[in-house]
């Protein structure tokens, strides 16, 4: 199985200069973002997302998010690898994508492993707001 790095994801307060930091710094670029429910933005270096900043109401300014992985792996393949393991999962489902997201807890940290579905491409929850990733 390979895995690839898709994105790294921030949850930063309104005002919050982390993506200023980000962009003037790295060179990052904001880009589109899909219709999430909830605000943020998606930095770019070139035609890739590299960054995902969620804005929330938090007393920081920045806190990591979670680290999301792409895998050549179907989502039946990754579920029964999941359930084996005995390791509790959330699939969603990216708006407006066929794009499907698991997210896994360790500890403190949260992975979201992007997989294919091959369930005959059926549709899955979006998130109602960020609270649901954690």
């Amino acid at each position: 199985m390979a895995i690839r790095f898709n994105h790294l994801n921030l949850i930063a307060s309104p005002d919050s200069r982390i993506q200023q930091m980000l962009a003037n710094v790295l060179g990052l670029e904001i880009g589109s973002r899909p219709n999430f429910p909830f605000k943020g933005q998606w930095l770019y270096q070139g035609d890739k997302a590299l960054i995902h900043i969620i804005e929330d109401d938090i007393e920081q300014e920045c806190l990591f998010g979670h680290i999301a992985f792409e895998l050549d792996m179907s989502l039946q393949d990754l579920v029964c690898k999941l359930q084996q393991e005995e390791i509790q999962y959330n699939v969603r489902q990216v708006p407006d994508s066929s794009i499907v997201q698991v997210f896994v807890r360790a500890g403190d940290m949260v992975f979201e492993l992007i997989t294919s579905d091959t369930l005959g491409q059926q549709k899955f929850a979006t998130f109602n707001q960020h609270e649901e990733l954690l």
